[in-house]
């Protein structure tokens, strides 16, 4: 018997400002350059606080550039892009998602994509999202809410399908 499943939701800018917020943060070379800068940070910061003398602008900048580099990757950009992304009415348009044995298809009244289970490379979950990444394109994902899920059984059902489908890497 092929179980299929569908769900509803409307995406919102706090959507699309978490879910790329999440996205960067599970990417390796995210993490690399987050461990760099902290490294960073602390030489510089250690540098600095047994030089004994006041701050030049240089050093100044240096020691300024790794939090404000954070604060430009995990907050700035991912709203500006949040926020370009629901002037696109396409976007923002309420969206079902039918699963089947065959897939996910996404559906708005602007169109629809067909995913084959075989195109997505992992799920990764969140407190609040499930996020499917592709396996052809390393920087592509399709997120899904929580709050699309009417009851407890059909985030089950979904979370069955899934790990039936996409193998475990």
């Amino acid at each position: 018997m092929d179980q299929s499943l569908t769900l509803r939701y409307t995406p919102t800018v706090k959507d699309y400002a978490t879910v790329l917020r999440l996205f960067n943060l599970r990417r390796t070379s995210m993490k690399v350059s987050l461990v760099f800068l902290a490294l960073a940070f602390g030489l510089i910061l250690f540098a600095i606080l047994t030089k004994g003398s006041p701050l030049t602008a240089l050093e100044l900048i240096w020691l300024l550039f790794p939090p404000l580099f954070v604060i430009f990757t995990f907050y700035l950009q991912p709203v500006r892009i949040a926020q370009k992304a629901v002037q696109n009415e396409q976007l923002v348009a309420e969206a079902t998602w039918e699963l089947s044995g065959a897939g996910v298809q996404i559906l708005s009244r602007y169109g629809s994509t067909s995913l084959g289970w075989e195109t997505l490379k992992k799920l990764v979950q969140t407190r609040d999202y499930y996020l499917l990444l592709s396996k052809e394109n390393k920087n592509s994902f399709r997120f899904l809410p929580r709050r699309a899920f009417t009851s407890p059984q059909d985030e089950q059902l979904f979370l069955q399908m899934v790990n039936q489908n996409i193998p475990k890497a």
